[in-house]
């Protein structure tokens, strides 16, 4: 006679057949929205997203949208489109992250102290018909001139968003709480020049319309096309 497994073990063995079977059923699920709203929706995203943080201008924003991306399509986050639609909408997706960077750590290099002036004395520059008394008596002006040293002093800001950023996902990942809150407090003091300079109308429409693309896409499994 065969031994009868134990109650424990049958449950088990059962719920992993359940689990592949649930699997399966999903794998041949189709979308209940046309893939064309995600790629049209993500469209309109990027234009609005260049219309309010515009380009990106370091290759952190690019890099960074790369790895995110491989890791959401990874980890089941984000799923394939079926067919041709595809690649469409992984490129709509990498450059809808480009400009989620643009915003997070689009700081770019600054010049703090270049509004720092100094008075200058200028001698005017002869005109055209002098007298006896110009000739003698030269012109001279006061401008304001920036300090050569102090005001071409430049600072990454990119670099130093790109630092706190991490620190806060390292933070997040061990659970570090009053670390990561207060990581993030400094993100953003930094961060608030760069932001003075967006076009925060565009950026809530971006945020909003870029979040309904991803959110159409996301729990979704892989489809074969």
């Amino acid at each position: 006679m065969h031994d009868v497994p134990d109650i424990p073990d049958l449950e088990r063995r059962i719920e992993r057949i359940e689990q592949r079977l649930g699997l399966e059923k999903e794998a041949h699920r189709t979308p209940s929205f046309h893939p064309a709203w995600p790629l049209g929706l993500g469209l309109v995203a990027i234009v609005l997203g260049y219309l309010s943080v515009g380009l990106p201008r370091h290759y952190y924003q690019v890099l960074f949208s790369v790895l995110l991306l491989l890791l959401l399509y990874h980890r089941g986050s984000l799923g394939l489109m079926p067919g041709k639609w595809k690649w469409p909408v992984i490129v709509v997706n990498f450059l809808l992250l480009c400009l989620l960077f643009q915003l997070l750590i689009g700081g770019g290099i600054t010049h703090p102290f270049d509004w720092i002036k100094m008075p200058a004395i200028i001698k005017a520059p002869p005109g055209g018909e002098q007298s006896w008394y110009s000739a003698f008596m030269p012109d001279y002006t006061v401008q304001w001139q920036a300090i050569p040293k102090l005001g071409e002093w430049s600072i990454d800001v990119t670099k130093i968003q790109t630092f706190l950023l991490l620190a806060i996902l390292a933070g997040a990942l061990f659970r570090f709480e009053p670390f990561t809150s207060i990581t993030a407090l400094a993100l953003l003091v930094i961060s608030i020049p760069v932001y003075l300079r967006f076009n925060w109308d565009w950026v809530v429409l971006f945020i909003i319309v870029g979040s309904v693309s991803i959110y159409l896409q996301a729990g979704k499994t892989r489809q074969r096309g």
